[in-house]
């Protein structure tokens, strides 16, 4: 033992080291950078390029940097701050120099339905305008396409001999792992307490395959967002939904007839336009907005942004704070990225005591995870309402299970049809080991002081009474849960149970049930919570968890283009991580959760 702690503690004093060595190289870099560095100028004539790498997210997230450098291009995948990308592209609709918008989506991974949604909103506005948007890439995946689709030209190069080339799309599923038969051969009992038929999130420890229920809500699920995913495609690229899918469903035959050729075959259904060389698309873009060298006059939405850069907020000005809950929800605090209880709740406190703000939306992404850290953010939005100042929520990608008790109570509540909500059900998970130590000859006994002692020994078989105790807690919760829900949404207990249970429901479904107040994105719950506030004239302040003077450092090294990995990579560890990991990590210590599996689901 005391030879694995000696090299254990060598490990971590290396990492350490190797972390601190790293600072001061990133240091170095951001002093030499910001003393060479110049501000972007945006040519007289130029195309915007949105270049998107990663995924597209609300909130960045924190990342350790040294578990990144060790990683390399295995290491998670950068994202885009998807405000950024909207208020680029609302930013260049009423610039004159702007004379077209570039996507170029390579490097991109992925985003939720509603993001995309809200991105492509703004990309319509900009060709309404007048503006023509253009895309062109050597190949498009699914995901990629679907942001490519909102171009009015779009091009796939001609010289391109990319994997699995042209436009490749298989259209949406969930398929979780499942760790049953893995639990029992190393005879670990994993025990369920649950109140829902349908919360299927602890279903990957205790089945091996997923159950009826989960399902059938599942599978309703990912063919609502997929028919979301073909109509908006259909409008953009003028093809019928019936067409993608037959291209789908016989995709190898109909590439065969095509002798191989992905991109002729993408101009051929109509999902491209044209095929062209990478010098013809350069060539045809100078014409548009004009030469640069041997490319055409571009700038980047980064560059953009940072080229025309707001002026100073009044700070006199009645104020709208935008509160970001992005990710699992966890005790404690956390960084961007994650939702801390008391992260989040000290956030919420700081826009109620503030007299210039008048108002907060709160924008989820969350798929939810720990009950008191959830009720602790959702108390600190009653009281901000009791305060006088009105609480609007704005569902994202996803907002469900605790990510739905946070809003319940809000004044007003706002999805888009795509966001993934509702999943109102709760459960714990205790794990014991007594069939694995027995099996390697050790056995646990002993005395306690009164019938509970061993309650969280988890050498023994579960405590009867420990059990019976958290399944009373579990229903607790989730009377708890409906009770609010019930007190929120104006409906009663009974009408909150039957669309309950752990269900899954789309935005769009969420309104038929009353469970949404209305569809729209973070606009449109701007602008409810303006008016609720009786604001005609407001500026909006984002409020997050603020950063050491080192985080900020190295947050700004992972976001920038050296420590930018592979966009597309993906492992079954990845997987495992997102599926399992979250749900075994709650396992460690009990509680009560609020956590939805099955709303993983992006394109």
């Amino acid at each position: 033992m005391f030879i694995l702690r000696a090299i254990w503690n060598l490990i971590s004093a290396f990492k350490n080291a190797l972390g601190n060595i790293l600072l001061l190289t990133v240091v170095a870099a951001v002093i030499f950078g910001l003393i060479s560095r110049n501000v972007p100028q945006v040519p007289k004539s130029a195309a915007l390029v949105i270049n998107p790498t990663g995924f597209i997210v609300n909130q960045t997230s924190a990342v350790d940097p040294v578990e990144q450098f060790l990683a390399g291009d295995q290491g998670e995948n950068s994202e885009t701050l998807a405000r950024d990308l909207i208020d680029a592209i609302r930013q260049a609709k009423n610039d004159d120099r702007i004379g077209a918008i570039v996507l170029e989506v390579s490097k991109l991974a992925g985003s939720s339905l509603s993001l995309y949604g809200e991105i492509g909103k703004e990309l319509s506005a900009f060709k309404n305008s007048g503006k023509p948007v253009y895309a062109f890439g050597d190949s498009f995946s699914q995901t990629q396409y679907f942001l490519a689709s909102y171009a009015d030209e779009l091009y796939i190069n001609a010289d391109s001999h990319s994997f699995l080339g042209g436009v490749f799309l298989q259209g949406l599923g969930s398929y979780p792992l499942y760790l049953k038969e893995a639990l029992n051969k190393l005879f670990v009992s994993v025990h369920v307490f649950k109140a829902g038929v349908y919360k299927d999130a602890a279903e990957t420890l205790t089945r091996q395959s997923m159950s009826e229920y989960s399902r059938q809500a599942t599978q309703l699920l990912v063919d609502n967002l997929w028919q979301s995913y073909l109509e908006t495609v259909s409008r953009e690229r003028g093809i019928a939904a019936d067409d993608i899918s037959e291209y789908i469903e016989n995709y190898a035959d109909i590439l065969d007839d095509s002798g191989g050729d992905f991109g002729k075959l993408a101009v051929a259904q109509g999902l491209i336009d044209d095929e062209i060389s990478r010098s013809d698309w350069r060539a045809k873009m100078q014409k548009v907005v004009g030469k640069s060298g041997d490319t055409y006059q571009h700038i980047d939405f980064r560059s953009y942004l940072a080229a025309t850069k707001s002026p100073i907020r009044n700070p006199e000005s009645d104020k709208i704070a935008v509160i970001v809950a992005s990710g699992n929800i966890l005790d404690g605090d956390h960084p961007p990225g994650q939702v801390g209880g008391d992260s989040v709740a000290r956030l919420i406190r700081e826009a109620r005591t503030e007299d210039d703000i008048k108002a907060i939306v709160l924008r989820i992404d969350s798929p939810g995870g720990s009950a008191s850290a959830s009720e602790l953010i959702r108390n600190e939005l009653a009281l901000t309402q009791a305060a006088g100042k009105p609480v609007v929520a704005s569902f994202s990608g996803v907002a469900a299970s605790g990510g739905y008790w946070i809003a319940s109570t809000a004044n007003r509540i706002f999805a888009t049809e795509t966001t993934i909500t509702g999943s109102i059900g709760v459960f714990s998970i205790f794990p014991t080991a007594e069939q694995t130590l027995n099996k390697l000859g050790i056995k646990s006994d002993g005395v306690g002081t009164t019938s509970l002692s061993d309650a969280f020994d988890f050498t023994r078989s579960l405590n009867p009474m420990f059990a019976k105790a958290l399944q009373i807690s579990v229903d607790h919760t989730y009377d708890k849960f409906i009770a609010l829900v019930s007190e929120g949404r104006g409906m009663t207990r009974e009408a909150v149970d039957a669309i309950a249970q752990g269900r899954v429901w789309t935005g769009a479904q969420g309104l038929e049930h009353g469970l949404v107040d209305a569809i729209g994105g973070i606009d449109d719950a701007l602008a409810s919570a303006a008016t609720l506030a009786g604001l005609d004239d407001y500026d909006l302040v984002y409020l997050e968890k603020r950063l050491t003077a080192q985080e900020q450092i190295l947050q700004q090294l992972l976001n920038s283009k050296l420590m930018t990995g592979s966009a597309l990579s993906s492992s079954i560890m990845s997987k495992m991580y997102r599926d399992i990991g979250f749900v075994s990590d709650l396992s460690e210590k009990p509680g009560v959760y609020l956590h939805c599996v099955s709303c993983n689901v992006t394109i």
